[in-house]
């Protein structure tokens, strides 16, 4: 009898702690202010140098102290200042980049790493010059905005617990943003932004792990329709900028 009470206190016990876990939410997005001019007049005299064929560096950046589950256990993201860069592909496919560079005068995609970068990151600069330097004519900077919600509820959650009411339902949103920028310059050619979400219940989440499983598959789809959308609008940047494929 006493053997059975010390297993019912330890399977309550275990369960106590089970019903305690929790995630952590991911970090904010970078302030894609901080690769716009600085003023009217700057933005004027940025003029775009149609570079076409061109190459383009791929990038991604988030606030300066971003950090998310997987981040925590692997490291990835670099620098302090306006923005981090994170330099590690989380949810970006190969075959996603692959498409990118089979349009139509495109030459090339490369990718940005912190050996190319100063720690202090304020504006465009910092990225454009790491982009000179592998040769890159176009910057492409894109940034995540992901965050959980309850249905009922219309501030985000910052922590989530796991395993809890079997009807408490969770969804996660992902806006994702992008600047297409010109390396020599810093002119803007375009802009992109689109969201994705997804609603799912909490007890799915039987770990850490698998909270995060959702958010990167909700943020793989919402580059996914990134990349459909680029795809979609470059015939009209290279019509409007004079170099037809």
């Amino acid at each position: 009898m006493r053997r059975v009470f010390i297993r019912l206190f330890l399977a309550a016990g275990l369960a106590s702690l089970v019903g305690c876990a929790s995630y952590i939410a991911p970090g904010a997005r970078a302030d894609l202010q901080a690769f716009a001019p600085a003023s009217i007049q700057e933005g004027f005299a940025a003029k775009a140098t149609a570079p076409f064929p061109a190459s383009i560096a791929f990038v991604r950046v988030q606030a300066p102290t971003y950090t998310n589950y997987r981040l925590q256990q692997a490291g990835g993201a670099y620098g302090s200042g306006r923005y981090s860069v994170i330099t590690t592909r989380e949810v970006e496919d190969e075959s996603q980049i692959e498409r990118i560079a089979r349009l139509p005068q495109v030459t090339g995609i490369t990718s940005i790493n912190r050996m190319l970068l100063p720690q202090k990151l304020e504006g465009d600069k910092e990225l454009r010059e790491a982009a000179a330097r592998l040769q890159a004519d176009l910057l492409f900077v894109y940034t995540f905005d992901t965050a959980f919600f309850e249905t009922d509820l219309a501030k985000p959650l910052t922590v989530i617990s796991l395993g809890l009411s079997p009807t408490r339902k969770v969804y996660v949103a992902t806006t994702l943003s992008a600047l297409l920028i010109d390396t020599r310059t810093g002119y803007v050619y375009s802009t992109y932004e689109t969201t994705k979400k997804a609603e799912t219940l909490s007890t799915s989440w039987g770990s850490s792990n698998a909270a995060d499983e959702a958010r990167r598959e909700n943020e793989r789809q919402a580059f996914e329709q990134l990349v459909g959308e680029f795809a979609n609008a470059w015939p009209r940047l290279l019509d409007r900028h004079g170099r037809k494929g």
